[in-house]
């Protein structure tokens, strides 16, 4: 399943040197790089980033990528895990 996961751009997000802002998305991060990311822990990591104004447009642009959503069906059913 490793091998499916798109990379994931952290250093492309600005989040502005507020450490909320960068708690949510390391937060996200780190979930999404484990061994076996839990498909409810990530999707309310994402709520978390989604909130902040600056992450959200390109956090979307980046999540709603058909290759990511690939990759999260698969968790949401199991498969490769």
């Amino acid at each position: 399943m490793a091998d499916s996961r798109p990379e994931f751009p952290y250093t492309d997000f600005e989040h502005g040197d507020v450490p909320e802002h960068r708690a949510a998305l390391d937060d996200f991060h780190a979930e999404y790089g484990s061994d076996r990311p839990d498909p409810k822990r990530l999707a309310a990591h994402a709520e978390r980033v989604r909130a902040v104004p600056t992450l959200l447009g390109p956090f979307e642009a980046w999540y709603l990528n058909p290759r990511v959503q690939s990759f999260l069906a698969e968790l949401n059913t199991g498969v490769g895990i």
